[in-house]
């Protein structure tokens, strides 16, 4: 029993109740669940799989085996009872033995309470996120990116999984060469030191104006008759089909909206001004490919780099080096950190050479345009993706796809998890139904870490009109809200110093908690506000959980004065005691939930709860641990405030949130 862990538990009892069902002739090995209600018991199992070989009803199997579960738990520490509630046995635990058992993993480290053992795995899971461009700050988007992938990786380690944090930083394409365009442009050559800004920023201001000025040329391109020849070729053709059936669908459906119960739907058509608007918005990207001075600028810049002409590589690199220097800074505030950072510039040509391949051996063709494509419908899909450009140059899916192949050169992963937002979906299907016929050895091992977006209480986030929530304004904002809500607490009881110190804390603890607390997969809205609180689901809730169990440790001299000692652990017999040591029994198996199912949002909610059962139990007063009725629930009560406070900093450290020792 001395070996056995918390996480053993389920697994003990479920062997104990198999030998139990075994003896009396049944032959499916029993499955423990949580009875719906918790006065049936902890864990417990239905009889009707027995009902039909044993020849008897499920509610007399269920009497028979809780005699036989009895006898055989007699001498369990583990089990307080087995009971009977018709047609289900369940177990009954003794909430003071679970407690004894996650002290003795905690206190005598056989093992970080919760983690898993180390994976025997075929090879290291490798994790891309943040992967952020070089042409403009990070913003709250990538702050969720970057939190959801260092939270994830967090979370496997703790499973045991090796692991290889990556970063892809985007730092070539069509995307660098406009903010490269408009530094050109301005003619000053500016610093990040000659401007006070962080290179990140500097670099993000010139992809703002570049997008102004294109924005400009094309606004007045669109009152030309060239403009009106193009609208009319378009209204012809397959693009305005599907962008005019969009449209009419928003349109049928509005209307049912307000006028239910009437099926006599009328015809909708775009009158001229509408038809324009479509158009204009479609029509942007073939502007800039074709018939843009600034879009020829661009790609002319793009060219000369990939043909490694010595002032366009040389601006590049400038450029980006400032960039990349202000990107460190913001990850190292933000506690994110890579065990690897690649560079698209590094991997594109090897993509390049997959390609070349591939036209070899029949994996891609080359389409009437001169582009190279691949087939769709090998991997039951429709059409052709290009997979390099008429011109020769690379697409995402080029560089991708030479990545890949690097990676699983160098590391044999047994998997590989991309951390990127939901509208990407179809393109990773793509990405991974393509390598998969290069690299046959890769299906089934890549996986997309999906993730709604984060939208703000005033919308969405535009990075070209510079309407985005920058990563560092909003960490500053947070560090404000939290250095306000400190002062009101506290005034003038601690310096300045030390209220910087609690903010940045509360104020970074407040914004991973708010991200983390949702699952991946969920669109949320951030509000700041919220966030800050000190009451409710909330990073400070469960930062002032933790701070209150510190502040019992200290008032009696610390971890190290105390006596730890099982034979007490039976004093603990409240509904406060029992809940709050639940919520700690819970933890190793959410964890390995999170780990399974790549959600945070399972030890965000696992912290709260416990946080919530700490807050019950430290608020009511017949519940004080210094002053309690007895010596024996003194000891009982320090010992469990010492759990809590060892699996709170474990849950939150998951999370990347520093603890606080005092608030």
């Amino acid at each position: 029993m001395s070996k056995l862990t918390v996480s053993d538990i389920k697994p003990h009892l479920e062997e104990i109740a198999a030998q139990a069902v075994a003896a009396l002739g049944g032959q499916v090995r029993p499955t423990l669940v949580s009875p719906p209600n918790p006065e049936m018991g902890d864990m417990g199992f239905p009889c009707f799989p027995y009902a039909k070989a044993l020849r008897r009803a499920p509610q007399q199997i269920a009497q028979d085996l809780v005699e036989a579960l009895t006898a055989a738990t007699a001498d369990d520490p583990l089990v307080k009872g087995v009971k009977a509630t018709g047609p289900y046995v369940n177990f009954v635990l003794d909430y003071a033995g679970v407690l004894g058992m996650i002290l003795g993993e905690i206190r005598h480290g056989e093992q970080t309470f919760g983690a898993g053992d180390p994976k025997d795995a075929d090879g290291p899971i490798l994790i891309e996120y943040s992967s952020p461009n070089t042409n403009k700050p990070q913003h709250l988007g990538h702050v969720r990116n970057n939190l959801l992938g260092q939270t994830v990786a967090n979370i496997l380690a703790f499973a045991g999984h090796p692991l290889v944090r990556l970063n892809l930083i985007n730092d070539r394409g069509i995307h660098i060469c406009k903010s490269m365009l408009a530094y050109q442009r301005h003619g000053q050559d500016p610093t990040p030191e000659s401007m006070g800004l962080k290179g990140d920023h500097l670099i993000g201001h010139f992809y703002v104006s570049f997008n102004t000025q294109f924005e400009a040329e094309y606004a007045q391109w669109l009152t030309t008759d060239a403009a009106d020849a193009a609208r009319n070729r378009w209204v012809e053709g397959d693009g305005a089909k599907k962008v005019l059936g969009s449209w009419k669908k928003r349109q049928v459906k509005a209307w049912k909206k307000a006028n239910k119960g009437n099926k006599d739907i009328p015809e909708f058509k775009p009158d001229a001004e509408t038809l324009h608007k479509l158009f204009a918005k479609d029509y942007k990207d073939t502007f800039f490919n074709t018939e843009s001075t600034i879009g020829a600028a661009t790609r002319e810049l793009l060219v000369k780099w990939e043909q490694g002409d010595q002032d366009t590589r040389a601006l590049w690199a400038k450029l980006n080096g400032w960039v990349e220097a202000g990107f460190a800074q913001t990850y190292e505030r933000m506690g994110v950190h890579f065990d690897q950072i690649d560079h698209e510039s590094q991997t594109y040509l090897l993509g390049k050479e997959l390609v070349s391949k591939g036209l070899e051996d029949g994996t891609f063709t080359t389409s009437d345009n001169g582009a190279v494509v691949f087939d769709m419908e090998k991997i039951g899909g429709n059409g052709h993706k290009a997979v390099l450009r008429p011109d020769g140059t690379s697409l995402y899916i080029t560089q991708d796809l030479g990545t890949a192949a690097t990676r699983f050169d160098a590391h044999s992963p047994s998997k590989m998890i991309y951390v990127v937002g939901d509208e990407q979906n179809h393109y990773f299907k793509t990405l991974f139904g393509v390598f998969g016929q290069i690299r046959p050895e890769s299906q089934g091992k890549m996986h997309h870490l999906s993730y709604g977006m984060v939208n703000l209480p005033n919308g969405r986030m535009k990075s070209r009109e510079g309407t985005v929530v920058d990563a560092d304004d909003l960490m500053n904002e947070m560090y404000k809200l939290a250095h306000k809500a400190t002062k009101e607490r506290y005034g003038d009881q601690i310096d300045e110093q030390e209220t910087a110190h609690r903010a940045e804390a509360v104020g970074l603890g407040a914004l991973k908690f708010f991200l983390m607390n949702f699952s991946p997969q969920t669109t949320m809205t951030f509000d700041p506000d919220e966030s800050i609180k000190f009451q409710g689901r909330t990073g400070p809730f469960c930062l002032y959980a933790y701070a209150r169990t510190a502040s019992i440790l200290r008032k009696v001299g610390g971890i190290e004065s105390l006596q730890f000692d099982d034979g007490v652990l039976s004093a603990l017999d409240s509904e406060l005691e029992l809940e709050l040591i639940k919520s700690l029994a819970e933890f190793p198996q959410v964890a390995q939930d999170a780990a399974a199912g790549y959600d945070p949002s399972k030890i965000a909610g696992q912290a709260w709860k416990i946080s919530k059962a700490m807050a019950s139990f430290f608020n009511d007063t017949d519940h004080s641990v210094i002053n309690a009725q007895t010596p024996e629930k003194r000891q009982a009560r320090l010992q469990l405030i010492f759990a809590v406070n060892s699996v709170l900093e474990t849950a939150l450290g998951l999370l990347g949130i520093k603890t606080l020792e005092q608030m």
